[in-house]
């Protein structure tokens, strides 16, 4: 048991970040997202929210091809037929040096410090579907042309189980996976197609930090309902975020008992984005007495802390959190 409510975000946008940082917040490409803020400053964000953990993005891809000019770019809808993925070496991390790079430093910066680290990876099926073929695309090659499906799935799967295997090097409080797999009433394919070509590759996976005892936190938008039974049964130990038009919080917790941690579920649509900071702390507060009074509950948004929300609303959320004693 927490001595209280532990509140949590991926990421918080502007105008929250500057609104608690007291100042602008930039990478040094001048933009301010998990793959280049400056670790010193995001700890220092995390202290001040009362957040136990700090992270980096580790989202990729192997799918690359050299231009004309000899540039390797990404494969964006190219991928018309299996020898179109001829020559992708999937176990080359050789493009993310810089970010683990920074991931020492960050991994330095929280040493002796209460801060935990995460790393969050591993869209292989949202790639799929986004950007390597195409949603449309995808969706009739599933039923048209599975093993190209398959390949592709199974190249981006050696890629980041090897990410996997890196990153478990390092001392993760939790291993964060985030991969789109529903819309708000349901699986985007079929839970029995995902079975076959996606949890035991996502299994795969997990397997390096399941072995060193690392936790892992599964992320996906929609209705993953079907699916929690596997994802349990495959080690993941949370879900986040519970999208409250796709699922009903409460009836998770019913289902599922104290085999999973909930994160987040505050709805960034509802009063965390149009309300007052009086509304917020009410839904908040309804939502840790509904499904968190035995613990299992991190309070968070239901995706993260957008543009829309005004800091005083997510300061709200936060206060709610803190002020939550068991």
């Amino acid at each position: 048991m927490p001595d209280r409510v532990p509140n949590f975000e991926v990421l918080i946008d502007d105008p929250t970040l500057s609104s608690v940082m007291g100042r602008a917040v930039r990478g040094p490409d001048g933009t301010h997202s998990l793959a280049n803020i400056p670790p010193g400053d995001y700890v220092e964000l995390a202290k001040r929210i009362g957040q136990d953990v700090v992270g980096m993005c580790f989202y990729d891809s192997p799918f690359r091809y050299l231009d004309e000019g000899g540039v390797a770019r990404p494969m964006s809808g190219r991928v018309f037929r299996s020898s179109d993925l001829d020559g992708v070496n999937p176990r080359d991390l050789g493009h993310t040096e810089a970010r683990f790079r920074l991931l020492d430093e960050y991994a330095r910066t929280v040493q002796g410090s209460p801060v935990g680290l995460f790393a969050l990876t591993g869209a292989i099926f949202t790639a799929a579907y986004d950007s390597l073929f195409g949603f449309d695309r995808f969706m009739y090659l599933i039923h048209d042309d599975l093993e190209l499906i398959e390949r592709a799935l199974e190249i981006d799967t050696e890629f980041h189980v090897a990410m996997v295997e890196r990153l478990a090097q390092h001392d993760l409080t939790f291993l964060y996976i985030g991969d789109d797999v529903a819309h708000k009433h349901a699986t985007l394919v079929s839970p029995e197609i995902l079975r076959r070509i996606w949890l035991p590759r996502m299994s795969r996976i997990m397997a390096p930090a399941r072995e060193r005892g690392i936790p892992i936190l599964f992320h996906s938008d929609g209705n993953i309902m079907s699916i929690i039974p596997d994802l349990i049964e495959i080690g993941v130990a949370a879900i986040n975020p519970i999208e409250p038009h796709g699922m009903d919080i409460r009836e998770v917790r019913k289902r599922f008992g104290t085999r999973l941690t909930l994160v987040g579920n505050l709805d960034v649509g509802g009063s965390l984005g149009r309300g007052t900071p009086a509304e917020v702390a009410r839904d908040a507060r309804e939502l840790i007495d509904a499904v968190g009074g035995k613990g299992g509950l991190v309070l968070a948004s239901s995706h993260s802390i957008t543009k829309n929300v005004m800091p005083e609303n997510s300061l709200a959320m936060v206060r709610t959190a803190w002020e939550s004693r068991y």
